[in-house]
């Protein structure tokens, strides 16, 4: 199940309530924590949808909403292995079609691109039908060689081809898919750029993405371990690995976040937002299990990146208001503090 809950941090001026871009300036920022990401709770269809999605790739007469394609075809699949544990003699021709249904649904997903936001769903259809495939050897395959020839014809077209056979490939074509998806999903976060960025230095809406398809993929992590090593024991496998891949998906969204923090003027504001974002990432990390995937460099190595960010900040909103102290006169008399003191004054007032 997805995580749903996403607090934004931020930095908040002490006296200030709002994110606006005049805050840029704010000397001595207070932090506000929100809550942490709650995993198990499935969120809205629409919150778990990946921001600015033009295409998907899913196109196709018989797919009009994959997300509900997919979790229609794991609830049929565990109704096909439920017949298959209890009753097979019976209602035999029904659950043979709608196993045809399923690999033929199946099929259409896998010979498209697929869509991260789909990559859920078709783990756990993965799962279903690899548990189905345990089940159906057993119980069934005897039974429809011995008494369904033309099913078995049906359901195996390809020269006779068996049943374990064409099984066994649907698996091999999901987990194909799957992969595909996420390094989709890698090129879909390193070369996103928004419409605007976040008023007032804020949290970006493809941070909040990402931690919380993260959490979705660690939900289903025992599955996913054994889908990214992939069929082929070559080089690429420690490459596979769901730590490589969390690592690699922050990575590219760090690179992402640097490049749109130059869309602010301000650099006071690029800072904000870069303090923002990353410590939204490193407060969700430590609060979950991803913390235990990435290690503890890892997190040592983010939190020193924040203090640098939050140093910045400091130094490039004070920077204005101590450089009137700077400021060389040639008045001497006692008076000619008061222009200083005047600036100084403006400049505290502006940036608190």
């Amino acid at each position: 199940s997805n995580p749903s809950s996403f607090t934004a941090f931020a930095i908040i001026p002490t006296g200030a309530g709002d994110h606006s871009p005049a805050l840029a300036a704010t000397g001595a920022p207070g932090f506000t924590q929100g809550k942490k990401l709650q995993q198990h709770q499935d969120p809205p269809e629409s919150e778990a949808k990946f921001p600015k999605q033009e295409t998907n790739g899913w196109e196709h007469p018989y797919l009009c909403s994959p997300s509900k394609q997919l979790k229609n075809v794991s609830t049929s699949i565990k109704e096909i292995s439920r017949w298959a544990r209890s009753s097979p003699g019976v209602k035999v021709n029904s659950n043979i079609r709608l196993l045809e249904s399923v690999l033929s649904l199946i099929q259409v997903v896998t010979s498209t691109a697929p869509h991260p936001d789909h990559i859920v769903d078709m783990i756990r259809v993965h799962d279903a039908l690899a548990n189905l495939l345990l089940v159906l050897p057993k119980n069934i395959f005897p039974l429809l060689v011995q008494s369904f020839a033309q099913i078995v014809d049906e359901l195996s077209p390809k020269g006779g081809a068996s049943l374990s056979a064409r099984f066994e490939k649907t698996l091999h074509d999901l987990r194909r898919s799957i992969r595909s998806g996420l390094q989709v999903l890698k090129d879909m976060i390193l070369d996103y750029t928004s419409d605007v960025v976040p008023q007032g230095g804020g949290i970006h809406e493809i941070t909040k993405y990402l931690l919380k398809y993260i959490m979705s993929l660690l939900d289903n992590g025992t599955s996913l371990k054994i889908i990214l090593v992939g069929d082929e024991q070559d080089g690429k496998v420690a490459m596979r690995t769901l730590q490589d891949n969390v690592a690699t998906l922050i990575s590219h969204l760090e690179i992402m976040l640097e490049k749109e923090s130059h869309r602010y003027q301000d650099a006071g504001l690029k800072q904000m937002f870069m303090v923002n974002n990353v410590n939204f990432v490193l407060h969700q990390v430590e609060g979950s299990e991803i913390k235990y995937l990435l290690g503890d460099d890892w997190v040592l190595k983010h939190q020193d990146q924040l203090k640098d960010h939050i140093s910045s900040f400091i130094n490039i909103s004070w920077e204005s208001v101590m450089y009137c102290f700077h400021v060389k006169t040639n008045k001497i008399s006692i008076f000619s503090s008061l222009p200083t003191l005047q600036i100084f004054n403006l400049e505290f007032e502006k940036t608190y």
